[in-house]
């Protein structure tokens, strides 16, 4: 019925049978996709967004189809939908433009579509598979300064990039927005922070596709149209693909530079990320003076004599050091014996309070068709139970660690 009046230009008329639609069945995405090219037609933009992306929020099946009242081919509901909101994006209503006054009624006559061909669902199609498009925020808006990162780095710049558009945009609170970026701000700062979460460096959604979903299931709650634990759960997948709150894997250690290049790599691209707001000062100046101290040459031992040895206690002999395999902790593996050495110093430095009196071993060992790798551990540890309370703690610090033996 509300179809119906629609086609015959009596808005107000259809906009009360959707209401009443939507109200019996917040989920009925026929009602949502009416009510929206209502709303699109009449200049109601941001009410027709909100009804297009609770019609995308819902993902219908393929064979919900729009039936069309003037015997063309019915087409799916989430393809309109989809198609009607880019319309909206890209032209000058769908970046905040003045509404169009509602007209009062339109003659239908006979053999007419109900929709002319000017009309949302006569536009090109949208390219499949792509996602909802939103409003350039002002961090990514002309004129801020173009940073130039390698690929990887790209990447990660991207991932803080979307995090703070989230919060900036009220979809992400600032607590949430300083746990997640304390659990992996690793990634920005490799010498001076805890090895953020594995795999930061790989593509990512942009910034619009992003934050529109999140727009979208957000409206489609606030409609009914899913529940809250529908949009809990994929609020969560979106947000914890993007930067994990608590990461289940950790990146390897990264190797500070090993000649004056790399150092002056490592300075620029800090730089880069001081004037892109992506590190504070503080943070800047402390990765600064790591980077520097890694490329120092080492001072001079200091020349002394060495003690005398102490003569054992009267009645005690002196105890012999032990030998044989001793308690130890497995914290890391790496491809080559030099990057096991300067992955012992970061780690050491990172975990100073856990791993400070313990010495380093490195072995190692053949693991068939994954090649060779040269495990690092720590110790020695009195015995298998300080080990795994060793292990429990760096874990607590998303650190690798198992319970190992040294001196095999």
């Amino acid at each position: 019925m509300g179809l119906a009046q629609l086609a015959r230009g009596n808005y107000s008329m259809a906009d009360n049978y959707f209401q009443r639609a939507l109200k019996n069945n917040p989920k009925d995405v026929h009602a949502m996709l009416g009510a929206g090219i209502l709303y699109q037609n009449t200049g109601q933009t941001a009410r027709s967004r909100a009804m297009y992306e609770a019609v995308l929020a819902s993902q219908p099946r393929d064979t919900e189809r729009f039936m069309a009242l003037d015997g063309q081919p019915s087409r799916p509901i989430a393809e309109i939908a989809r198609q009607n909101l880019a319309v909206i994006e890209s032209g000058p209503e769908g970046l905040g433009g003045p509404p169009r006054a509602m007209p009062t009624q339109r003659p239908m006559t006979p053999g007419t579509a109900p929709f002319a061909q000017s009309s949302p669902m006569a536009m090109p199609p949208r390219p499949p598979g792509s996602m909802l498009a939103v409003p350039v925020t002002p961090v990514q808006a002309a004129g801020a300064p173009q940073l130039k990162f390698a690929d990887g780095d790209a990447n990660i710049v991207s991932r803080f990039t979307t995090l703070r558009v989230l919060r900036d945009q009220g979809l992400v609170a600032p607590d949430e927005f300083n746990a997640r970026r304390q659990s992996n701000v690793g990634a920005l700062l490799p010498l001076t922070s805890p090895p953020p979460a594995s795999g930061l460096d790989r593509p990512v959604p942009t910034t619009e596709q992003i934050v529109g979903r999140l727009r979208a299931i957000a409206r489609a709650l606030e409609m009914r149209a899913i529940t809250v634990a529908q949009h809990s759960s994929e609020r969560a997948i979106i947000l914890d693909g993007l930067m994990p709150i608590a990461p289940s894997v950790v990146a390897n250690p990264a190797s500070p530079p090993l000649n004056l290049l790399d150092a002056a790599d490592a300075v620029r691209r800090l730089e880069m990320l001081r004037e892109g707001g992506y590190v504070a000062p503080e943070e800047y100046e402390r990765e600064k003076k790591s980077i520097e101290a890694s490329i120092a040459p080492p001072p001079p031992p200091p020349i002394a004599k060495a003690p005398a040895p102490l003569a054992p206690a009267a009645g005690k002999e002196a105890q012999p050091k032990a030998k044989g395999p001793q308690a130890a902790v497995h914290i890391a593996s790496f491809r080559s014996q030099k990057e096991a050495e300067r992955g012992w110093a970061q780690l050491k430095r990172a975990h100073k309070e856990l791993l400070g009196n313990l010495d380093s071993e490195i072995s190692k060992i053949e693991l068939g068709s994954k090649g060779t790798f040269y495990r690092l551990k720590a110790g020695p540890l009195p015995d298998k139970a300080m080990a795994a309370d060793v292990c429990n703690k760096l874990k607590a610090r998303r650190q690798f660690c198992d319970p190992a033996f040294m001196g095999e």
